[in-house]
């Protein structure tokens, strides 16, 4: 009898963007300017001032925000999952599904973390369910994210859940900066903020976040977490 196996088609990293080897790397995600935010709060931009690079890891949802964090810091970006938003013409659906990195030892996949559309529909059914338990929707998401994930990439960024965490998965960190928008929500799940990854030179990875009226040191924030 011949039996059928699943086949993971996992992603691969051919042709990484190469950072520099030691650095300060700004991480934003889910701004939804203009839907939920009018603009980009002018605060993100005093945070980020100090990288040397700024990650946007989807749902920005208005591209332009990129020339902002641009007059920074080198940036680069994913698109998000597909909102209805799409049909105005405002979105982010042309900035690629995933990027590669390499910085120094580091290889760094970023990507939103539906990965695909109807994964988008099962994340808003689970998301509802999860959200009765710290973090359970990035257990979900960083689950899914282990299996796709390039095999040589040791820190994985992502967004999507709006909610910021550092995980530590087999030998693997799983980064979620948390969201922007929260800054607009009368009453959201969780402050918002921006992440930092401080790459040091010898070799450890050091996650923090910044909230948006304050910052908060990583070693003492319950987002992180190993597993």
């Amino acid at each position: 009898m011949v039996t059928s196996r699943r086949v993971v088609d996992r992603v691969r990293c051919d042709s990484p963007i190469v950072l520099p080897r030691w650095q300060r790397i700004g991480v934003v995600a889910d701004t939804h300017v203009p839907h939920r935010l009018p603009a980009l709060p002018a605060q993100v931009l005093d945070l980020l001032r100090d990288c040397d690079v700024i990650l946007h890891a989807g749902d920005l949802e208005s591209p332009e925000i990129l020339a902002q964090l641009g007059r920074i810091a080198p940036t680069y970006a994913v698109r998000g999952n597909l909102h209805w938003q799409y049909s105005t013409g405002t979105h982010d659906q042309d900035l690629p599904l995933s990027l590669c990195f390499r910085a120094g030892p580091h290889c760094i996949w970023m990507t939103h973390g539906h990965l695909r559309f109807r994964f988008s529909l099962v994340d808003k059914v689970q998301g509802w369910q999860a959200r009765r338990q710290a973090g359970g929707i990035n257990r979900l998401l960083i689950a899914r994210l282990a299996v796709y994930r390039p095999r040589d990439a040791n820190i994985v960024i992502f967004g999507h859940s709006h909610r910021s965490c550092a995980v530590w998965h087999g030998g693997v960190l799983f980064f979620n900066p948390g969201s922007v928008c929260a800054l607009g929500e009368r009453a959201p799940e969780e402050s918002a903020r921006v992440g930092v990854l401080c790459l040091h030179e010898d070799g450890h990875i050091e996650p923090t976040w910044r909230l948006l009226s304050a910052q908060v040191d990583a070693n003492h924030d319950p987002a992180l977490s190993r597993a």
